[in-house]
């Protein structure tokens, strides 16, 4: 379960065989292992040991893997900051992970000022000297012991609603997290896995280590663009695809997806949000059938999984727990509630979080007798499949009842023209809330009446929307792709001032 132990054993079994391949860059599993070791012994030289905190401030790039690898090798702690992050929101994660070194690139360095002003740091920039410098040795350092259990990353949840909160993941809850990832998808060693997200987002590291877990060739690009992803899937005849619905549908809707051969993907899955059922259809039609993960960075981006086979079969659904795992449906007293009730996601397992960094009143509140408390409002029905309903932060409250904004978006989804769509609660006189659909479209007309036909005699009368904008800008999101619905509920505060309703 040590990950250092990992890289090393693939540069045995397959030392020549393509680790990373990153534009016209390739790494071999020889020469990633060799490089991990150089950058260990540099970060040692530097007095960084087991225990000790390593800031990352990075793209995609081989780099950030090295780095990570060295840091497991040495028992240390990585601390990936969000590249959108602000110099005052770095500076306060840089502090709250109170690590001495980070390891940056030049376009992203300036971002660092504020935070070098307020601790003494080691910068060190992968496209300059420094780097070059820390890898000046023969890779030999005295490893100490690693336990399963040491801690390997602290991953900061992106602050939406106050300061960054750290996930303390470990060894162990990684190896679990990639070794269910892999099984699920049949992943392994012959296989070539395109990487669509950021490395500093969860979900990034965990797509590169089940690679590592696996021993395929993992595919970094420095951003998600759909045209590229396509060409890629096809030249590069990439078989493991792991992306949130929207770049699925990105991807659908770009004008090269009909005449691109995306056979070779063997293995689909989609986290993040519930799969439209048009988009699942989609893929259907292509022959690719997509696996669905309810996932989040305080259970090591793993959780619960539908199967590719019942993708149509479960419709909505999220699926079961992941191996050696459990979930449940609880009240706000903790209790579990009895199938089809709704109340909050909880799950207990080996890829649970050791607690929040340095935030004991964060970490008693969300772990409690042993399970992860997620704040999202789920049902489990019947046959023990798992729905997730919405985030109790984005539920809205209509004259006393309970509006979950995903639900009217499921039944919005596949709309012709709507490029994306969020459903949010904005404030109304008579019943304290009620919904608004703010939506983006491809310059086709959309209006309130093919909003309300979708959503009429499907669900209930106080939850169709009352209001409709249509934007020209793309929704605000995160690092991880989700809609910032926070920026859209400050945003659009006095909508019932400034429109009319469309009922």
């Amino acid at each position: 379960m040590i990950w250092g132990d990992t890289v090393a054993y693939w540069a045995r079994w397959q030392g020549d065989a393509v680790a990373i391949r990153f534009g016209d860059r390739e790494l071999t599993w020889r020469e990633l292992s060799s490089r991990a070791d150089r950058v260990a012994a540099g970060l040692a030289q530097l007095g960084v040991g087991h225990g000790d905190r390593v800031g990352l401030l990075m793209s995609n790039r081989p780099e950030f893997i090295e780095v990570y690898l060295a840091a497991a090798r040495l028992g240390a702690i990585v601390a990936p900051f969000n590249l959108r992050f602000t110099p005052h929101e770095l500076a306060f994660v840089v502090d709250n992970a109170d690590g001495d070194v980070v390891v940056t690139e030049s376009a992203l360095a300036a971002g660092l000022s504020l935070a070098a002003e307020q601790r003494a740091l080691t910068v060190i920039d992968v496209d300059g000297d420094s780097y070059t410098d820390l890898m000046a040795n023969d890779g030999t350092f005295a490893p100490p012991h690693v336990d399963p259990d040491d801690p390997w990353f602290i991953c900061f949840t992106s602050g939406t609603t106050g300061d960054p909160k750290g996930a303390v993941l470990t060894h162990q809850s990684w190896f679990y997290a990639s070794m269910v990832r892999a099984l699920q998808g049949g992943i392994n060693r012959n296989d070539s896995i395109l990487l669509p997200f950021p490395l500093a987002f969860t979900g990034g590291l965990a797509l590169s280590m089940v690679a590592l877990w696996s021993g395929a060739t993992l595919v970094l690009e420095p951003a998600f663009e759909p045209g590229r992803a396509l060409h890629l899937i096809e030249t590069q005849r990439i078989t493991v695809f792991m992306a949130v619905p929207t770049l699925f549908q990105m991807m659908s809707l770009h004008p090269n997806f009909a005449a691109t051969d995306i056979s070779s993907i063997r293995c689909a899955s989609s986290g993040g949000a519930t799969v439209p059922v048009p988009l699942l259809r989609t893929y259907l039609d292509r022959g690719i059938t997509m696996t669905q993960t309810y996932s989040l960075t305080e259970v090591s981006a793993s959780g619960i999984t539908l199967p590719y086979h019942q993708s149509m079969e479960k419709v909505g659904s999220c699926g079961v727990p992941a191996m050696h795992s459990q979930a449940r449906i609880c009240d706000p007293d903790g209790n579990e509630v009895p199938p089809g009730n709704v109340g909050e996601i909880c799950i207990k397992g080996p890829e649970v979080m050791q607690g929040y960094w340095r935030n004991p009143e964060a970490t008693a509140a969300t772990l409690r007798n042993g399970w992860c408390h997620t704040g999202d409002l789920g049902t489990m029905d019947a046959d023990g499949y798992f729905y997730v309903v919405d985030r109790s932060k984005d539920m809205l409250i209509s004259g006393g009842l309970n509006v979950y904004p995903a639900e009217i978006e499921r039944q919005l989804s596949g709309i012709e023209g709507v490029v994306e769509l969020a459903v949010i609660g904005v404030p109304d006189e008579r019943w304290g809330e009620t919904p608004a659909v703010i939506a983006v479209t491809d310059g086709r007309p959309l209006d309130g009446r093919a909003v309300l036909d979708r959503c009429e005699g499907v669900i209930a009368d106080f939850k169709l929307p009352r209001y409709l904008v249509v934007r020209d800008t793309p929704l605000p999101r995160n690092m991880s792709n989700k809609v910032l619905k926070a920026e859209l509920r400050a945003e659009y505060a006095d909508l019932p001032t400034t429109s009319e309703p469309i009922r």
